[in-house]
This record gives structure tokens, sequence and C-alpha cells, in this order.
């Protein structure tokens, strides 16, 4: 069922774009949860995003976040976190997600478990510079009884020069 639900390629996304991805992934699932709390993937809209998937995501998750792993993401998504450009294997994202970022998906994860939407951002300091981050994680429902869901988001960050830092 998820075979061609994404990447077709397009121009490379304004920087405009990219900031503004977390809310346009968030505004396209709740369309499609309408007066459902959390959409099911027979009904959810891949078709018309299929060009936007630069910094997006899919998860697949049960329970046990620690067993979540990646499905399926886009190319700037995976140059962000060093990955192929598209998922060669299903392995667990501690495998795959850089360790800086995984409590980030942990909790992502962890919340849309829970059928909660999770919007999350902030910041990794290092010496001079700061990492800012911003991502989204949103349940799917695969089935009405399974345990297995889907988690579909956004995720991106920059690095900015913290000038509020002192020389050592």
């Amino acid at each position: 069922m998820l075979d061609n639900l994404l990447i077709e390629p397009r121009r490379a996304p304004a920087a405009d774009d990219e900031r503004r991805d977390a809310g346009r992934a968030s505004e396209h699932w709740l369309r499609n949860a309408g007066e459902q709390r959390v959409p099911f993937l027979a009904t959810f809209d891949f078709a018309s995003i299929k060009g936007d998937w630069a910094h997006r995501f899919l998860i697949c998750a049960d329970q046990n976040v620690e067993d979540a792993a990646l499905v399926a993401y886009g190319e700037s998504f995976a140059k962000l976190l060093g990955l192929p450009e598209r998922v060669t294997a299903v392995v667990p994202l501690s495998q795959q997600v850089p360790e800086r970022y995984l409590p980030v998906f942990v909790e992502g994860c962890g919340n849309a478990m829970k059928q909660l939407p999770a919007r999350l951002s902030g910041s990794f300091e290092y010496d001079f510079t700061a990492e800012l981050y911003r991502a989204v994680f949103l349940p799917i429902r695969l089935h009405q009884s399974w345990s297995k869901w889907l988690i579909f988001g956004s995720f991106n960050c920059r690095t900015v020069l913290s000038v509020d830092r002192k020389a050592p």
C-alpha cells in the first residue's frame, strides 16, 4: 500500500518552504483526519503531496518506540541525517538517527503513539554555534485493531552562530 506514495523530484525547496514544512504537514494531516481524531492509512491522501517530501518522513511504530523504523523519507531529510537517498532496509531508529536527534524522535513517536500530534522545536549548542530544529510527528492508524501505527512527520534543522557564548 505504501508503494509509490513518494517521491517525485521537484525543485529544491526555498528556505521559506523549509521553515513552514512542519506547519504544512500538520495542515495536511488535519484535513485527512476530518471528524476522526486520527486518520486511517486507507483514507490518507498521500497522492496530493507526492512531490513535497523534502523534509518529511514516515515511521512505522508499535507501543515499543525503540522498535520504530523509518519506512520512507525525503531527500533533504536524508541529507540532514546522513541517510541513504531512499530507505534500503528497515532498522530501528536508534541505528539510523544521529544520537543528538534520537531524544527528539523518541519523544515525538511516543506522543504520536498516544494519538497526540507532537510539535517539537529546540536547539543543540556546540562551541560557538547552535543547531536549531523543528519537527512534527503525526499518527496515522494502519487498521483499527492493529498495534502498529505510521507516524507522518517533518524534520528540519539549521546551524547558526551563537553570539551569547563567551570565549574560553
